[in-house]
């Protein structure tokens, strides 16, 4: 493999010509990826890479100088500059420098980088006839290796304590158990830059975000990272050099605010950061992993872009803006059923009397019980009911925080209580056929039997219900008993085939199915979702 080095002091050009190039097509590594002249000379000094590619104008030491120096001890290297068009002049003296080309930043494409990295490959091939430069341990490597070590270690129990301090030390781990803290990133609009970077799985996010990490945590103490997940990266940060612990602490919080402004400069997105107990012994990181994820937690009812430090400053009461834009939840409902209403600030009262607010599953299980409730209270089952439930559940499956849910509950009132206005315009003889479906929705139901408890012709019942409530009988009836198979999942243990028991389907098979149409998901999967994975009955799926 040929060694390149890259040197450019913008973050995103460097990290782009890095992660978005398939170096190894071009039998190429990038051994160092650099933003000034001066590192890009230690680096050059350390690797002795064939390939160079640098900008011409960076701090501290600037292109021109550093492929002087270059040049100066050895002829063989092949230099490559990145240019803006106002630094012709800085390019015509590069060239003089034997450099094999240049290219402009400002109209870069990926096809054009390509084309010259094919032709750098046949110069340097022709200029090793006889042999090729082996493949070697790059630092990507042996990251990958610190970064496998340290998962062993914490998640998979590969290593005894002692072992993983002699292989930490084998490895070169930039880290010391003195002043040991363990932080946890975890990055708020992900999708944002899933669409920034247009990477669907990931991978260039992820090396991208692995470079911003290790170019900043290294300024502040002796520290290494690794990706955890999705959207959550973790770093071991220590300090042996502080001459105490308020020393450490003040240089940690330095580093998690440079890292914020950081995110927030370059990929605009904000990050909470978690951060465990201090230690001064490997054997204590596991536990401090934990606490770091624990202090996260913080930010579900406390908000996002902050730093939480276990054990510190944990939120007693939930903050009183929060708390009254709750209970005005019940208070939207008031206007629709005056008796629902009043339930309903039961529910958030004593669901914060509970402190559920404080844990997301808990938070997610009541809000999707409050989702559902108006439908059956209210007399809304039907199929654009269904449809406004399913869009709403899903935003609140991906909301993070407590203040995005109540956010999402209050614009779902105001959609429903819109579709409880059109409803309530439906005729006498429809309104008393509700109400009887409602109370005899677990018997074996006919359209004749519901026609002739409102006196009418079956015929002209059928077509008044479907001119009124958009749908047909027989469908209406359906979902009416999943959407009561959905309040009982949410609220009670009950196995699946004891559910549509109750809700009218004699049939488990039949109850399974007809589930799956109305919410696009089995039971099974749909109590695994909203209900923190508890465990279903003893029956096979497809008995269900």
């Amino acid at each position: 493999m040929y060694r390149v080095l890259l040197a450019e002091d913008e973050l995103l050009v460097r990290l782009g010509l890095k992660n978005s190039i398939d170096w190894q097509k071009y039998g190429m590594q990038v051994v160092a990826d650099v933003p000034n002249g001066e590192e890009a000379w230690s680096a050059y000094e350390k690797f002795r890479p064939e390939v160079v590619i640098t900008d011409l104008r960076m701090p501290i030491m600037g292109g021109i100088e550093l492929l002087t120096k270059i040049r100066g001890v050895s002829p063989h290297t092949r230099l490559l500059i990145l240019t803006c068009l106002e630094e012709f002049e800085l390019a015509k003296q590069a060239m003089s420098l034997g450099v094999s080309g240049y290219v402009v930043k400002q109209s870069m494409t990926a096809e054009e980088m390509e084309e010259i990295l094919a032709r750098l490959r046949g110069e340097l091939d022709a200029a090793f006839p006889d042999s090729s430069p082996k493949a070697f341990a790059t630092r990507t490597d042996m990251e990958v290796l610190k970064e496998n070590l340290i998962k062993d270690y914490l998640f998979l129990s590969k290593y005894s304590d002692e072992e993983f301090a002699r292989r930490a030390k084998e490895l070169e781990l930039n880290l010391s158990p003195r002043n040991l803290t363990v932080c946890a990133m975890e990055i708020g609009s992900f999708e944002r830059l899933r669409e920034k970077f247009k990477d669907d799985n990931g991978q260039l996010i992820r090396l991208s975000l692995m470079n911003v990490l290790n170019e900043v945590i290294h300024i502040y103490g002796r520290c290494e990272a690794f990706h955890d997940l999705e959207n959550r990266y973790a770093i071991l940060y220590s300090h042996p050099e502080a001459t105490g612990e308020k020393e450490a602490e003040e240089t940690l919080f330095r580093m998690t605010a440079h890292l914020r402004r950081v995110m927030n400069t370059y990929f605009n997105v904000p990050v909470t950061f978690g951060i465990s107990g201090k230690q001064n012994v490997f054997q204590g990181l596991k536990r401090q992993y934990y606490e770091s994820l624990e202090a996260l937690e913080r930010s579900f009812a406390e908000g996002i872009g902050r730093d939480y430090v276990w054990g510190r400053g944990l939120l007693s009461v939930l903050p009183a803006g929060s708390r009254d834009r709750l209970h005005r939840l019940a208070d939207a409902w008031a206007t629709a059923n005056e008796k629902y209403s009043t339930e309903f600030a039961g529910n958030i009262a004593d669901f914060l009397n509970r402190d559920q607010y404080r844990s997301r599953p808990e938070a997610l299980k009541a809000f999707m019980q409050w989702l559902h409730a108006p439908v059956l209270a209210l007399r809304l089952a039907g199929e654009e009911m269904t449809a406004l439930c399913s869009t709403y559940a899903q935003r609140l499956s991906g909301a993070k925080t407590l203040d995005d849910m109540v956010s999402l509950l209050e614009t779902y009132a105001a959609d429903t209580l819109d579709l409880l206005a059109a409803r309530q315009r439906k005729s006498g003889p429809i309104t008393r056929a509700l109400r009887y479906i409602e109370s005899r929705y677990t018997e074996d139901l006919s359209l004749q039997q519901v026609a002739d408890s409102v006196s009418m012709n079956a015929n002209y019942f059928s077509t008044l219900f479907k001119k009124e409530m958009k749908q047909n009988f027989v469908d209406y009836l359906l979902q009416y008993r999943v959407e009561r198979a959905r309040e009982l999942f949410l609220n009670t243990s009950l196995k699946a085939y004891e559910i549509g028991e109750r809700v009218g389907f004699v049939n488990t098979s039949h109850f399974s199915r007809a589930f799956k149409k109305v919410c696009g998901m089995s039971p099974r999967e749909y109590r695994k979702q909203w209900d923190g994975g508890a465990e279903e009955d003893d029956r096979p799926e497809h008995d269900l």
